[in-house]
């Protein structure tokens, strides 16, 4: 083969070499980002939950509130 042709292979799998290598680090790069992701929503689900726990609460002190307010009244 011509030293040429040889040269070109030798770039181009250079610079596929350094592709591969780039996706595969970015590939655990996502992984990552996908666990903490993953974290922060299990997160926001209990925020939400709490939230919901919350409300409940709230109205039924806002009924008792009420019931006691009538009687009181009478």
């Amino acid at each position: 083969m011509d030293n040429t042709v040889i040269l070109a292979f030798i770039s181009s799998g250079g610079s596929v070499l350094i592709a591969v290598t780039a996706l595969l680090l970015n590939y655990r790069g996502f992984v990552s980002i996908d666990g903490r992701f993953a974290s922060v929503e299990r997160r926001l689900d209990m925020m939400q939950s709490d939230m919901k726990d919350l409300n409940k609460t709230v109205t039924a002190l806002e009924i008792d509130v009420a019931l006691v307010k009538d009687k009181l009244k009478m």
